[in-house]
């Protein structure tokens, strides 16, 4: 009955945080640096402010962006941060990095405190993906990572009806997100790179190979991603 009380009250200090959080996302008007009107008129301030106080600004993008996937965030919004802000070496250097060590740490609290909960949700919402688990769960887990079509904070608990090991898991995140992860910053880092010349941004910029080769790599990943879903995690278990 304790721990019971203690998972309840857990839930109820979590879910507040994820209110407060959505708050001041909302309340200070974050969503507007990702609005290309707005990065426009106020390049000059936005990136000079930026090249000064860069490694604060990495810093507290680092911490904040564990913080959020552990928080159950998807991760395309600190993304595109990264891309826009830090360029695509460090940009992708510290999301692949935050990203995998936020997904790490919730799997880890995920499997301690609400293990049974969260393997029946799973179970129940994706059954293929139990019924065609084999003895490789490190590759099965990795490649089910790159498949589209399931929520990140879902790939992120799965591994919890695996009985998968931390470092298993912190290594198939790891690899897994690489990829998608250095596409989507780099594809930012270019319009960043257009903002900071002062150049519109419109169907134009697409000419551009840092826009373009990041748009393509892109539409290959998500191509072969949704042939390997097809062929290995939809197909029927042999009766």
């Amino acid at each position: 009955m304790q721990i019971s009380k203690f998972k309840i009250m857990l839930l109820g200090v979590y879910i507040t945080t994820v209110a407060i959080v959505v708050f001041l996302f909302f309340y200070y008007g974050v969503t507007s640096f990702l609005n290309p009107e707005y990065l426009m008129n106020n390049r000059d301030s936005i990136f000079s402010y930026i090249d000064r106080y860069k490694i604060i600004i990495a810093t507290i993008y680092f911490v904040s962006s564990i913080i959020w996937v552990f928080l159950l965030g998807f991760a395309s919004i600190p993304a595109i941060f990264a891309g826009l802000v830090f360029g695509s070496y460090l940009g992708s250097v510290l999301s692949i990095f935050s990203f995998t060590i936020g997904a790490t740490l919730l799997f880890f609290s995920a499997n301690k405190l609400f293990k049974d909960s969260i393997s029946n949700y799973i179970k129940n919402k994706y059954p293929m993906i139990v019924k065609n688990i084999d003895e490789n769960i490190f590759g099965y887990y990795f490649f089910l990572r790159c498949i589209p079509g399931i929520p990140f904070a879902i790939k992120n608990l799965i591994p919890v009806i695996f009985n998968m090991r931390i470092s298993s898991y912190f290594s198939a995140t790891f690899f897994s997100e690489l990829t998608p992860t250095i596409i989507l910053v780099s594809l930012c880092s270019g319009i960043g790179k257009a903002l900071r010349a002062g150049e519109n941004i419109n169907f134009l910029i697409l000419k551009k190979p840092e826009i373009y080769i990041p748009v393509i790599a892109l539409g290959l990943f998500v191509l072969i991603a949704n042939i390997i879903k097809k062929k290995y995690f939809y197909k029927q278990p042999k009766t």
